[in-house]
């Protein structure tokens, strides 16, 4: 049984194979956020938690004695409630640039997190196409994971948060970049080697699942939703 957060902590509802839940729990290793991690699956949504999410979505995230859902929602809320290291540029041109990127990537038709969920759900020949769309706009955007340390930034946004979770999943997508894309490897390296063991240890069973027969992945995957 999940019980009701505890009003004096930081509680995430998450679930433990979904990309927007593994951006939030991203940026909670960054920023060194004490909180209590609680892993559900997709369909069997706790009725407690039902009570402070209607919209039956995960990630949720309880603080201060208030519910967030919402993946732009609930990353702006953590950046802003503990601002150190900043996600988000201060100045409002370079902010609204962000939210774009984060939109194309996590919500716009087509975008990025779609991708990966037909690869990963869908028919193969909606995984086979899927497939090809993201390998092709990874390579159309490769001068720009090379320009700058992290994506269009000297430093971490919460568009690098937003794109760690697809890179991390590559291998697990059946998705070779190859060596012609080496600035990839190199902008991910860097993202996984700054959050440590912790992050590492986190997305160790998702590396698991790449050496899995495609039907055992899905199986697997739905299991842990």
């Amino acid at each position: 049984m999940v019980t009701k957060p505890n009003p004096a902590s930081t509680t995430l509802y998450s679930a433990s194979q979904e990309l927007e839940s593994h951006a939030v729990r991203f940026i909670m290793a960054h920023k060194l956020i004490e909180r209590q991690v609680i892993e559900l699956k997709f369909d069997e949504m706790p009725e407690e938690v039902l009570e402070l999410n209607p919209c039956e979505t995960l990630p949720t995230l309880f603080d201060r004695g208030m519910v967030f859902y919402d993946l732009s929602v609930i990353m702006e809320y953590l950046d802003e409630r503990f601002p150190f290291p900043p996600l988000l540029p201060v100045d409002p041109i370079e902010k609204a640039e962000k939210r774009l990127l984060i939109y194309r990537f996590t919500r716009a038709d087509g975008c990025w997190y779609e991708l990966v969920s037909k690869i990963l759900t869908g028919s193969k020949k909606e995984a086979d196409a899927a497939r090809k769309t993201l390998n092709g706009n990874l390579l159309e955007l490769l001068p720009l994971f090379s320009h700058k340390p992290y994506f269009k930034s000297e430093t971490m946004t919460l568009v690098d948060v937003c794109i760690a979770p697809i890179l991390w999943r590559l291998s697990l997508l059946g998705i070779t970049v190859g060596e012609k894309a080496r600035p990839i490897t190199s902008y991910a390296n860097r993202l996984f080697e700054k959050e440590g063991r912790e992050w590492k240890n986190f997305f160790a069973r998702v590396l698991e699942l790449a050496d899995k027969p495609k039907d055992e992945r899905k199986l697997l995957l739905n299991q842990e939703r």
